[in-house]
């Protein structure tokens, strides 16, 4: 095998082992401290329920982060029945 393939592989290995490692500090950090922020109904969770979604906030932990910064919670669908409830809404 070419050694510039060797590097390559190494390169993308350790990119993904930082992207996991990132992100399992920052599940750790936000299933104890900030989930209340994103999600009120998480608020009482047990320990069991926090240990079930780490893999998840490792996974997508750049999105959490997004959506923490600009301090936003629950995302609201942009579904055609919700456009047209909103816009029925507004009419009244």
């Amino acid at each position: 095998m070419d050694s510039l393939a060797i590097a390559v592989v190494e390169w993308v290995i350790n990119l993904v082992r930082a992207y996991a490692i990132a992100g399992l500090v920052f599940a750790i950090l936000f299933v104890t401290l900030f989930i209340k922020q994103l999600d009120s109904g998480a608020q009482g969770w047990a320990l069991g329920f926090r240990i079930l979604i780490i893999p998840g906030v490792v996974a997508f932990w750049p999105m959490f982060a997004i959506r923490l910064l600009r301090g936003k919670g629950h995302p609201t669908e942009k579904t055609a029945h919700r456009l047209a409830a909103k816009q029925s809404a507004g009419a009244q």
